[in-house]
């Protein structure tokens, strides 16, 4: 099975020993492919206007670390800034609180599983910078992403039918907490929500069957199949701001590569390959790009300096200005022997970073200066 992001079931090795990047590391840079011609996206609606969001606003990191028995969510400055801790919750079976941040920087949801018995997991929400916490009833699929509307006052998130036949995909208010049902898949393996129309009214949910890949939308209490746009397995969704297209990673089935990077059109129904020469992994959108960057050792993401040859990124997420990507980076062995190793870095044109000095760092959003 497949779902999205690097931190949940999405990056190639199945265990990686986090450690921590040295203060004396060797700074990188990114280097981006020249983009494809891009592709006509519009759908021909009119979308009312969102209120904007200062992006130079931007200037923390919200990330968790585990600590005696709890994920101790915390939130610092980007580039050094001393951490503060918001709120925790207790974890158990080795599983770690993880979530993501509003698109308006001021609250994170936080999937976590505080108990053994709990068959699932629970959803909070934590408003910054005060760290209040509103707990929402019901249990949630705990591989689910957190995927919030443009306004920031509602997340999406998938959860499992009592009899565990039907995924089911949940909608939250993220202030009163108050959850209800907007759509159902029959044998589903995984049915995702992936992000919201510019507007707002519309969720889009990657459905993977067996007849392959689906993309579907939810609107007006109706539940529509756009295109299958892939006879397979498919991971790493990631949908670009304006809700138009839709990054993804295919896995193939022969030859020399195992995982492409694709993109579809979600009007026009049409899907693009971006040519690679080894694997693709993991895909973010830079802001104002029609593109989607990848990672991977095939990846448009690549770091120079030192032995960056060794290395390879998983793009998590930019920050709104685009000038600093949050991505897992894994280091091949120095004997070519094992696991490559993962720390989770924040990387500019100048600098690199490492997200916390702790191991078992996640990050989950880029928010507002709360210092």
């Amino acid at each position: 099975m497949f779902a999205p992001g690097a931190r949940h079931r999405s990056h190639v090795p199945p265990s990686a020993t986090p450690f921590v990047l040295g203060l004396v590391a060797v700074l990188g840079t990114i280097l981006l492919w020249a983009a494809l011609a891009a592709v006509p996206a519009s759908d021909e609606r009119s979308y009312p206007a969102l209120a904007r969001v200062d992006a130079s606003a931007f200037r923390a990191v919200a990330y968790s670390v585990p600590r005696d028995g709890f994920d101790a969510v915390m939130v610092r400055a980007t580039g050094g800034g001393v951490p503060r801790q918001v709120a925790a919750f207790p974890y158990a079976f080795n599983l770690h609180a993880h979530g993501a941040a509003s698109p308006l920087g001021d609250r994170l949801a936080l999937l976590h599983i505080g108990s053994p018995s709990l068959a699932g997991a629970r959803l909070s929400v934590v408003a910054l910078p005060s760290g209040d916490t509103l707990d929402v009833e019901g249990v949630f699929d705990f591989q689910s992403p957190a995927v919030w509307a443009p306004t920031g006052n509602r997340l999406a998130l998938t959860a499992r039918a009592d009899d565990g036949t039907q995924a089911v995909i949940r909608e939250v208010h993220a202030l009163t907490g108050a959850a209800a049902e907007v759509a159902r898949f029959d044998g589903a393996l995984e049915a995702v929500p992936v992000g919201y129309s510019l507007d707002g009214t519309r969720l889009f949910v990657v459905v993977v069957d067996q007849s392959g890949s689906s993309l579907w939308v939810q609107h007006d209490g109706q539940v529509e199949k756009l295109v299958t746009y892939s006879p397979g397995l498919t991971r790493d969704w990631s949908l670009s701001p304006d809700g138009a297209r839709l990054a993804f990673v295919d896995r193939l089935g022969v030859g020399g590569r195992t995982y492409a990077g694709r993109v579809l059109v979600i009007a026009a129904g049409t899907v693009s390959d971006l040519p690679a020469v080894g694997d693709q992994l993991g895909a973010s959108w830079r802001p104002g790009s029609d593109l989607p960057d990848f990672g991977g050792p095939g990846g448009n993401l690549q770091l120079t300096g030192g032995d960056a040859g060794a290395t390879y990124v998983f793009p998590l997420r930019w920050s709104p200005d685009g000038s600093q990507l949050a991505a897992a980076v894994y280091a091949a062995s120095r004997e070519g022997v094992g696991e490559p190793s993962e720390t989770i870095e924040i990387v500019s044109s100048s600098r690199r970073e490492a997200l916390a000095p702790e191991p078992g760092a996640r990050f989950l959003g880029w928010v507002r200066d709360v210092e």
